[in-house]
């Protein structure tokens, strides 16, 4: 067993993180929060960025708690917020642009 060593120290979310994915390349990392912030954050420069994260999306309307990955194309994530928002977006996370939003009627 390895010890328990701080690697890096991610700072963005405001509230609580309840969401948090590695992309399959684990190039990327994905972290969702009850600040209704999704974040991207870019592995190579995680250690060694003040602010590391890739892109900062902000057009959920409720806390980020599901996140994935698409298995076919690296840089597509899929995420969707609470009780307020019901929204399922997907996301281009070359360049942080929603490509798509689809309402679900739930949580």
């Amino acid at each position: 067993r390895s010890r328990s060593n701080v690697v890096s120290r991610l700072r963005a979310h405001a509230q609580e993180v309840c969401g948090l994915r590695w992309s399959g390349s684990g190039n990327q990392l994905a972290s969702g929060g009850n600040d209704n912030l999704l974040h991207i954050w870019d592995a190579s420069v995680m250690a060694s960025s003040s602010q590391g994260y890739l892109h900062r999306l902000t057009e959920h309307r409720a806390a980020v708690k599901a996140i994935a990955w698409c298995p076919y194309q690296s840089n597509i994530l899929a995420s969707g917020g609470g009780t307020a928002d019901r929204c399922i977006k997907m996301w281009n996370t070359q360049t942080g642009q929603c490509i798509s939003s689809t309402d679900t009627q739930s949580q």
